[in-house]
Order: C-alpha cells, then structure tokens, then sequence
C-alpha cells in the first residue's frame, strides 16, 4: 500500500513540475541597447567579471541585427585581446577597441 500511494504522490509531483515547466517557459537571454551599454562600460572600467563577458559573446543576439553586430565585433577583439583574470578582460588595445564601440553605440542612442 505505501508503495502505491509513494508512487501516485511521486507521478503527482512529476506532472505538477512538467505543468509548471510548461507554463514558465525556457529562459531567454534577452540583451537590450542600455544593457549593453553597461557591460561595456563595466569592461571598459575594468569592473566585469569574466562570466558577464563570456555569456555575451557566447549567446547570439537574434532579435536586433545591431547589437548582434556588436556582439560579433567584440568576440573578434576578444580572440586578439584577451587576458582574462580579474579586473581588466582585456588588453589596453582591447580596451580601446571596446571604448570606440561604447562610444559609437552611446552616439547612436542619443
């Protein structure tokens, strides 16, 4: 008997996870324009961590064609400059590059 009603509680819970797995949906890593803006700023000040960095170069950016061909830029600089660790990601060549495109996409929001 216990054996039954372990196994109706536990198909229970089961279908009450998938049901709400369902209605939750899959996460989205949705990046806008100011998001951007503030973690190339934070790279830039030496200030983002490396998973920030990372997780932006790694997910493509499918809804705006712009911020994608932003993404695109800084994975090319980050394949030359590169260092990692804490505090600056990338070289001072590095910083520069991401400091032009800080400013072209601030120049574009105005």
């Amino acid at each position: 008997m216990n054996f039954l009603l372990t196994l109706f509680f536990t198909f229970i819970f089961v279908v009450l996870i998938f049901l709400v797995f369902i209605r939750v949906g899959t996460p989205v890593y949705h990046l806008d324009k100011q998001n951007l803006i503030t973690l190339l700023t934070l790279v830039v000040e030496g200030r983002a961590t490396e998973n920030d960095w990372q997780v932006f170069l790694g997910m493509p950016i499918r809804h705006n064609e712009q911020l994608e061909e932003i993404r695109r830029r800084c994975y090319d600089i980050s394949e030359h400059e590169y260092i990692g660790g804490s505090g600056y990601l990338l070289t001072e060549t590095g910083i520069e590059e991401v400091n032009k495109l800080l400013t072209e996409l601030i120049g574009e929001k105005e």
